[in-house]
This record gives C-alpha cells, sequence and structure tokens, in this order.
C-alpha cells in the first residue's frame, strides 16, 4: 500500500491468472465469474443457505415463542411429558438432519465448483 497526502493507492494483484493446486494449471477467473454454469451455481447456493438458515432459525425461535405467547405446551401428552419436552427434544434430531442435508449439498458444491474449473478452457 501506497500513501500520499490524502489519497491511499492499494496495489490489486492481477485477476487474469492464478495458479491452482500444484499442476500449475492457470485459469481466467473473470470469464469464470461470467460464465452461466457458476452464476447458476452461485444462485443455488444462495437459496439454499438462505432457505436452511431461515427454517433452522424459524424452529429454533418457535419454542420460545410458544412458551411465552400460549399455553399450548403445558398440554401433556404422555404422563408427566408435555409438548414443551417434545418440541425441545426434537431439535436434536432436527440438527443432524439439517448439518446431514447441508454436508451433502457442500460437497456437491465443491464437486460443481471443480467441474467448473475442469471445463474451463485454458
Amino acid at each position: 500500500m501506497i500513501q500520499t497526502d490524502e489519497k491511499v493507492l492499494v496495489e490489486q494483484p492481477s485477476t487474469k491468472s492464478t495458479e491452482y493446486s500444484d499442476n500449475k494449471t492457470t485459469f481466467d477467473y473473470s470469464s469464470i465469474v461470467k460464465s452461466e454454469h457458476f452464476i447458476k451455481m452461485c444462485k443455488e447456493k444462495t437459496v439454499f443457505t438462505v432457505s436452511y438458515t431461515i427454517f433452522f432459525m424459524l424452529y429454533a425461535l418457535l419454542l420460545p415463542y410458544l412458551a411465552l405467547t400460549t399455553n399450548f405446551l403445558n398440554a401433556k401428552v404422555i404422563g408427566e411429558i408435555s409438548w414443551a419436552w417434545i418440541y425441545g427434544i426434537s431439535m436434536i434430531p432436527m440438527s443432524f438432519i439439517v448439518c446431514s442435508i447441508y454436508l451433502k449439498k457442500a460437497d456437491y458444491f465443491d464437486k460443481e465448483a471443480k467441474n467448473i474449473l475442469e471445463n474451463q478452457e485454458v
């Protein structure tokens, strides 16, 4: 970084080509970013991430909301077990399910990114 009186000039690294892995292959990332496949993958990834985050937050915040505003969770289901216990314990398998789906989708997006790089014309 070079600093003058009032302006700060930042030297930007070259964005035209960058080395990837040990095979010394270079990619033109500016053309990758503009490709339809990359744009489609980014939109799909954003939709997935936002929708699962919203679902998880709603599921987690519904318990305190129901506990504070209704008496529904106080109703007994089996013996002394109330809906509050069932809902609270259901968060454990729900978390594992959401995490396993996320891991599978992350693997899918990694493969898509690798596929985009492999299909890039060098």
